[in-house]
């Protein structure tokens, strides 16, 4: 029994070893990756919230606390779901960013928030004691007043209505070296005086004292940040200005006694290249849209690229303790690409009747450079019937192009005919001249009165006459079927099939798969070997169009 008991316990935790945890994996981020995750979360609950969708912005919320155990995430939550009418879970979310953070800024607020939902439900409020707030905690929201000295929360009269600034932003301060106290002041009056270190400072409050790093979840409004004297270092100080549901991330250099900036690229298109300072891109890429780090402070060059759009060059000026957004539009290059294989063994292609490629079967399909818009497009086959048609280039994109060539209908029938029936009409034309010349005979003897009434050229020529009639009935019947057969196609005419339109190749990342439109590129190479290994052999094809379905025949020998 107490060997199973070992092995239940290894493998109890095995699996708590292996199973996945989100946790975990933010534990693993540098800590801009960890910021940028934090953000994206962040700023997409903050959209939803503010489009109105009020319970996938709590979901988005919820699962950035998950990922990244931050009480913002869950006071934002709360009023998401207090938006929503759901006041049991407005209450969960608040009590628990009171247990997660119960020094928090505006806990003496939050606390106020949740007797007046209770009160909502007709609960009895519990009894709330000092152990809940520290001083730090006693100042409330930007602009709120503190709780009386008794420590307990003033009668709750409403539930507070929210807008899009209720909610709660993240602000993470960082210094170099770390270990530095922290301090933020936060503006109560709106017509208080700049905040000066060592000064009265009228209008400001205390709302945090720590050390860094250190991470606060602060109600929109304007704060102070100070770095006291630390070690040999001088004093530091910004300004910032909290906006909502957003991430705000400031470090402090404290050799040089000031805040380095922070500048976060964004462009409407993810995952563009940023070079920092490297226009002749000599370095790896500073990062990819949207992306965001501490840098000096002054005047920095960017470079923002992608494939398929046109580079973005562009001057930035930060200053110390800065947060600066700047967002890019990229706009597409003025050309694309087309892409064109096809159902028939070898074609060739023109663009405006201009050759400009061959495709076999087996290869990677035919790309061709071509400027945006429209173009004629040829593609054609030996023995089978040419597509000519108008296609609409893509800027900065790639259009893939499948051809779906007919097989051309087969004449022989109709020069079968043609050549039976020219036949026939040449013996009708001989046989009809035959019974002319015995008709002139006949008439001859007949005027000098020496034919005779049994004469076998009578016969004779009656037959050549009826034969030559059948015979000119019987051609012109095969020289019409001839023609018609010649003009007649019951087969459709060939045409393409447009696949989705495709980005450019990235070469910093992996080949993208083939659409799944087509034969991919692994199926071309396996239909090559099997042709390769088969040898010589007999084989049936079914080809399918849009308008009929035939059998393709043939072998290779």
């Amino acid at each position: 029994m107490r060997r199973w008991w070992i092995v239940a316990g290894l493998l109890a935790l095995t699996l708590v070893w292996f199973i996945p945890n989100d946790s975990a994996n933010a534990a693993g981020m540098n800590t801009t990756q960890k910021l940028e995750s934090i953000r994206r979360y962040m700023e997409q609950g903050q959209a939803k919230y503010v489009g109105g969708d009020y319970a996938a912005a709590a979901k988005q919320f919820e699962a950035g606390y998950a990922k990244h155990p931050y009480s913002a995430f869950l006071f934002n939550a709360g009023v998401c779901y207090q938006k929503l009418d759901d006041k049991p879970k407005a209450l969960a979310k608040f009590r628990q960013y009171l247990q997660v953070d119960p020094d928090a800024p505006d806990a003496a607020k939050v606390k106020e928030r949740i007797a007046a939902l209770e009160a909502a439900m007709g609960q009895a409020p519990p009894p709330v004691s000092d152990a809940g707030v520290g001083d730090a905690g006693d100042a409330g929201d930007a602009g709120d007043a503190g709780v009386p000295e008794g420590g307990t929360a003033p009668p709750p009269t409403s539930v507070p209505v929210d807008d899009q600034d209720a909610m709660r932003s993240l602000v993470v301060v960082e210094t170099e070296p770390s270990g530095a106290p922290v301090k933020l002041y936060a503006r109560t009056q709106d017509t208080a005086p700049e905040f000066k270190v060592g000064g009265a400072n009228p209008g400001w409050q205390e709302v945090f004292s720590g050390r860094s790093p250190a991470e606060v979840a602060l109600a929109v409004g304007r704060y102070h940040i100070v770095i006291e004297k630390f070690r040999d270092f001088n004093v530091s100080q910004t300004a910032i200005d909290v906006s909502p549901g957003h991430v705000h991330h400031f470090k402090a250099n404290l050799s040089q006694g000031a805040f380095m900036a922070f500048l976060r690229i964004s462009a409407n298109v993810r995952g563009a290249y940023i070079y920092l300072d490297d226009k002749k891109k000599q370095k790896p890429e500073w990062g990819t849209t949207p992306y965001g780090e501490l840098v000096s402070a002054g005047d920095h060059e960017v470079l923002v690229e992608a494939p398929g759009f046109q580079p973005l060059f562009t001057k930035v000026r930060v200053n110390h303790g800065e947060q600066k957004e700047l967002e890019v539009s990229l706009k597409r290059v003025n050309y694309g690409y087309i892409r064109v294989d096809a159902n028939a063994p070898d074609i060739r292609v023109a663009v405006d009747e201009k050759p400009v490629g061959v495709w076999r079967s087996g290869e990677e399909p035919l790309e061709v450079q071509v400027s945006a818009g429209k173009h004629k497009l040829t593609v054609e086959s030996d023995g089978r019937k040419t597509f000519d048609g108008v296609v609409q280039i893509p800027k900065g994109q790639v259009l893939p192009i499948h051809a779906n060539l007919i097989p051309k209908y087969p004449r022989g029938a109709a020069w079968t005919q043609a050549i039976i029936g020219a036949v026939v009409i040449g013996a009708a034309i001989y046989v009809g001249n035959e019974s002319n010349r015995l008709y002139d005979d006949l008439e001859a003897d007949r005027k000098a009165g020496v034919l005779e009434e049994g004469d076998e050229r009578i016969t004779r020529g009656r037959i050549f006459a009826i034969g030559a009639d059948a015979g000119f009935v019987v051609g012109g019947v095969l020289g019409v079927l001839s023609v018609y057969n010649f003009i007649k196609d019951p087969l459709p005419e060939s045409d393409i099939k447009q696949g989705k339109v495709l980005e450019f190749r990235d070469p910093k990342k992996a080949r993208p798969t083939a659409r799944a439109l087509f034969p991919s590129r692994v199926v071309w190479r396996q239909r090559k070997k099997s042709r390769e290994t088969a040898g010589a052999g007999f084989h049936i094809t079914p080809a399918i169009s849009d308008n009929s379905g035939f059998l393709m025949i043939g072998g290779s020998f």
